[in-house]
């Protein structure tokens, strides 16, 4: 038997939709980082000033998680645009 060959059609497509999938798990993921910041936040507000440096660092973790995923985003979003 032959294998069925894939068109360049169909090559696009499934990279279209591997894109698309990508771009899904980034925005779950933000979505995801931005309730835990909330919640953060939210405890930080009862917690002792002595151990809100952990909450702050915690904080900060997330900050910087957000910053990648966005500059990862941007440089899919660019990298298919071109």
């Amino acid at each position: 038997m032959s294998q069925p060959t894939a068109t360049p059609a169909d090559i696009a497509a499934s990279s279209d939709l591997t894109a698309d999938r990508d771009r899904h798990t980034l925005s779950e993921t933000a979505c995801d980082l931005i309730v835990i910041e909330h919640r953060l936040r939210d405890v930080r507000r009862w917690t002792p000033e002595t151990a809100r440096a952990h909450l702050d660092a915690a904080l900060s973790s997330v900050a910087t998680a957000l910053d990648a995923l966005h500059a990862e985003y941007a440089t899919r979003t660019t990298e298919q645009e071109q």
